[in-house]
């Protein structure tokens, strides 16, 4: 008897914890997406995409709705209606209504029941499903940037090309404006410098805010904004020049994205450096990261990066200046260790064309 009851103890736990694990990240996602995210989804949208997990479990599951309402089917069989919260606002009773249909699904499906340890998980994943090209739901969170377009290993080298500087970057890193501003101050007779940005997928956004204020006398980098309706926020440069005006450029490819777009569309529209290569990535999404628990992560677009005169790169990228692309369009290309960019970089430098 003893026996049987610390059995059932156990099992009460387990399905307690369950239930609280799905209140969290279905929470979480119901909270997200109506504090930050950038588009426009219901409550109603996100419930009724979410709660198609169960049917990719188990195709006997049938989900109907009416106006008001949702009807649960199992094997062409009504089993129960669930009606709509009243209050579209009232996040709390929608996460209410989702958890129901979920445990009204165990109860009637054993496949849904085989996977209940892990329906929060899908609910969030479907949710999340061509949300937009950057928003996720990381089942198993780890520290990696999924939208670094391009793998590469050293993020920063410096060397002199015909009495110009040549900076490579690959990644924003903590210290990248300081490393910047020691070598320019240990090159001060170099006669310009060459930015190469190419294959460069981001990183620390503060940083490319930084290395702009760097070379621009004043002025405004970027500016942010989550609809034409909310105020933008302005990133500007202080005033002073470390490279007192000398001549820049800046190398750009096909993988240059997100902070390195921003950071080469700062300086070209401000007329402080020309760009040379070919279209970059177009990645102007803004995303807030968090964690849930150890394991899982909610990443969710809040809203875009603007260039000074007021241009929305996201998925139209930057075209070079100057092009040293195959295609007459200028399309994006991989262009990491084409040298001949660089000398085409040392050519425009000297003589301006």
């Amino acid at each position: 008897m003893m026996i049987k009851k610390i059995a059932v103890l156990i099992f009460c736990v387990f399905v307690a914890s369950n239930a609280l694990a799905q209140k969290d990240v279905i929470n979480e996602v119901f909270f997200k997406i109506n504090d930050e995210y950038v588009g426009n989804m219901s409550n109603k949208d996100i419930t009724l995409k979410g709660l198609r997990a169960l049917l990719n479990i188990d195709k006997d599951l049938t989900l109907r709705r009416s106006q008001n309402k949702v009807f649960l089917y199992y094997k062409n069989q009504r089993s129960k209606e669930f009606d709509f919260p009243k209050d579209e606002k009232d996040i709390k009773a929608w996460v209410d209504f989702n958890k129901n249909v979920i445990n009204e699904a165990i109860k009637i499906s054993p496949q849904v029941e085989v996977h209940d340890f892990e329906l929060e998980d899908r609910f969030a994943q479907k949710v999340f499903e061509d949300l937009d090209d950057y928003s996720h739901y990381f089942g198993a969170f780890d520290d990696k940037d999924e939208d670094k377009p391009l793998k590469i290993r050293r993020h920063y080298a410096a060397r002199l090309v015909d009495d110009f500087l040549l900076i490579r970057l690959t990644r924003f890193q903590k210290d990248t404006a300081e490393k910047i501003r020691e070598s320019v101050g240990e090159c001060s007779k170099c006669k310009g410098l060459i930015l190469d940005l190419r294959g460069n997928g981001g990183g620390f956004i503060d940083q490319a805010i930084k290395i702009a204020g760097l070379f621009l006398d004043e002025g405004i980098v970027t500016y942010t904004q989550a609809s034409e309706n909310s105020a933008p926020q302005y990133y500007t440069a202080p005033a002073g020049d470390i490279l007192s005006n000398k001549p820049m450029a800046i190398l750009i490819d096909g993988s240059t994205a997100s902070a390195a777009e921003i950071l080469a569309a700062s300086l070209s529209e401000q007329n402080r450096a020309v760009l040379i290569g070919t279209k970059t990535y177009g990645k102007g999404a803004v995303q807030d990261v968090e964690k849930i628990g150890s394991d899982r992560a909610i990443s969710v677009t809040t809203s875009f990066f603007y260039t000074p005169s007021g241009l929305n790169i996201d998925k139209k990228g930057l075209t070079p200046s100057v092009c040293t692309g195959l295609s007459e369009d200028c399309d994006k290309e991989d262009r990491f260790n084409k040298e001949e960019d660089i000398e085409r970089a040392v050519k425009y430098l000297k003589t301006g064309i």
